[in-house]
């Protein structure tokens, strides 16, 4: 159990929402290939997030929240999570590039890397905005899905690629916000630390709203019909309910709540799209 927390699952699995979406937005996959493309991608995820719990095990020792991981407690030795995260990639690399050919391959190393390398590594550690370029590590799963299909680029996946990335930074921020105090101590600069709490809550709001026009703009187009449009003003309502209160309160739970809502909010949102996709096609 031990490796498979150090793996990150509920990160596996909400990237591999985008992965399978990507598919199902692209073309008509059979499903054989769905659940052999879901199953290679998690392989690297879940590598690149063990390599992530790797480099920061020493961080993660001065924070409330993730010192018991288990890198940072010492139940996985540094050497064996560095090995294993390292092969895991590969691993799913390679059989990415045995199902869905050369392109998904390279977006899944190229993911990979970016995470580890230049998020973690160069961003993470040196700028409170890092969450910003650090997004773009969470398109690479949805551009894996669409090379896996062969089909060509089209609107929807262009979509998705945003919506994730738009959807990356606030999300984060809320966390980081809800245990500011362990962020402090971590020594990693987030807005909350850098700007101040208040500064803080405006970006969240800025970024929510930008999340909440680009459904509303995609619902606008028609691309997706009724059932997507009426489920993104829903849940655009409920994720302002909670951007709201995080506005007017000046407590973590605040925050922790608009964190936890995040990201069943993307996982509809994206749902519906893929519904409201396959039931115009």
């Amino acid at each position: 159990m031990d490796h498979l927390e150090a793996a990150q699952p509920r990160i596996v699995g909400l990237f591999l929402v985008t992965v399978v979406a990507a598919m199902l937005l692209a073309g008509t996959p059979g499903l054989a290939l769905v659940l052999e493309v879901a199953a290679a991608t998690a392989l690297t995820v879940g590598g690149a997030a063990m390599l992530n719990n790797y480099l920061e095990r020493d961080v993660d020792t001065r924070m409330e929240r993730t010192r018991r991981r288990p890198i940072a407690a010492g139940r996985i030795p540094a050497r064996r999570a560095l090995v294993l995260g390292l092969a895991l990639v590969a691993a799913g690399s390679l059989a990415l590039w045995a199902l869905a050919g050369g392109l998904a391959a390279a977006f899944a190393l190229l993911g990979a890397a970016y995470y580890v390398v230049v998020y973690t590594m160069l961003l993470k550690p040196r700028t409170p905005l890092s969450s910003v370029p650090g997004a773009l590590a969470g398109v690479f799963p949805a551009l894996i899905g669409w090379a896996a299909t062969g089909e060509a680029w089209s609107g929807g996946i262009l979509f998705l690629c945003v919506l994730v990335f738009v959807w990356s930074p606030p999300h984060f921020w809320a966390l980081a916000l809800a245990r500011e105090d362990d962020y402090r101590a971590s020594g990693i600069p987030t807005p909350a630390v850098a700007y101040g709490e208040s500064a803080c809550r405006r970006l969240i709001a800025g970024f929510v709203a930008a999340v909440t026009a680009l459904t509303l703009v995609a619902a606008a187009s028609g691309a997706f019909g009724a059932v997507y449009l009426a489920t993104a003003l829903v849940a655009g309502a409920a994720l302002w309910v909670f951007t709201a209160r995080l506005l007017r309160r000046r407590d973590g739970r605040a925050a922790w709540a608009l964190f936890k809502v995040t990201g069943p909010y993307l996982a509809v949102v994206v749902a519906a799209a893929v519904l409201g996709h396959l039931l115009s096609h």
